[in-house]
């Protein structure tokens, strides 16, 4: 039902048009800040299988007075010993907050995730509901959020127990984010996300430490976790991606 090219590049050209549309009218708000990085670096994963490779990534956010919005897209590759294994992995997400008080916002995510070897090839997931700051300072923030959500999962072609099973299902969804500034040009962040459903769920862990090296260079180190609760006969239920890359600010 869904391609990788057809999914996943209608999904960022419509980011980078919205983005576009945004550019267009900022000079009519005069209210609106761009910002972004781009990174590449090593990986390490451990998936069905133990390796090093390469990843690479891009952010790129749009901040307004009471509007917030977010674009990312990452990739993981690895090449395995067979045809069937190894990490081949993308993902692109959208995210859009809305403040309604100084607490309390409303949000909603797009998320597109493709996987060659793991037992879900694809994913979509549509998100949306409530959340509060715990947290506001001008060194740390702290954010929850819950609501309803719809996903979209397709199994792979080779998979041992429903091959090419796809699932349309309501999910429930529940997330704990946060960084703080602990010195200058140096951060920490990181957060946990639930997506609960009937076939599956699933809950995904992230942390990283970025040091900044100079005007627009980082180092960063970030690690993510994901536990799925059903998986494919012979699959690890546990994903582990832990990165080092140069990340460059703009």
């Amino acid at each position: 039902m869904f391609k990788l090219p057809a999914v996943a590049s209608l999904l960022f050209t419509l980011i980078l048009l919205s983005f576009s549309t945004i550019a267009k009218t900022e000079d009519i708000t005069a209210s609106g800040e761009f910002s972004g990085d781009a990174k590449v670096g090593f990986i390490y994963t451990k998936t069905d299988e133990t390796s090093m490779s390469v990843n690479s990534g891009m952010i790129l956010k749009y901040e307004e007075e009471l509007w917030h919005h977010t674009a990312a897209f990452s990739t993981y590759y690895t090449k395995g010993n067979d045809s069937d294994d190894g990490t081949n992995k993308n993902k692109t997400t959208y995210d859009l907050k809305h403040d309604m008080s100084e607490t309390f916002f409303i949000f909603g995510n797009v998320k597109y995730e493709h996987d060659q070897f793991a037992t879900y090839r694809e994913q979509v997931l549509l998100v949306s509901g409530f959340g509060a700051n715990l947290v506001d300072s001008e060194k740390t923030s702290l954010d929850i959020g819950a609501g309803p959500g719809y996903r979209y999962s397709k199994r792979q072609r080779f998979d041992s127990d429903l091959p090419n099973h796809s699932e349309d299902e309501v999910i429930a969804n529940l997330f704990i984010e946060g960084e703080s500034k602990i010195a200058d040009g140096l951060e920490i962040g990181g957060g946990i996300r639930m997506d609960y459903g009937d076939s599956n769920s699933t809950t995904t862990t992230h942390g990283y430490l970025k040091n900044k090296l100079m005007e627009s260079l980082s180092l960063m180190l970030d690690a993510e976790y994901i536990y799925n609760s059903v998986v494919a006969t012979g699959k690890s239920h546990d994903e582990i991606y832990s990165t080092i890359s140069l990340n460059y600010d703009f």
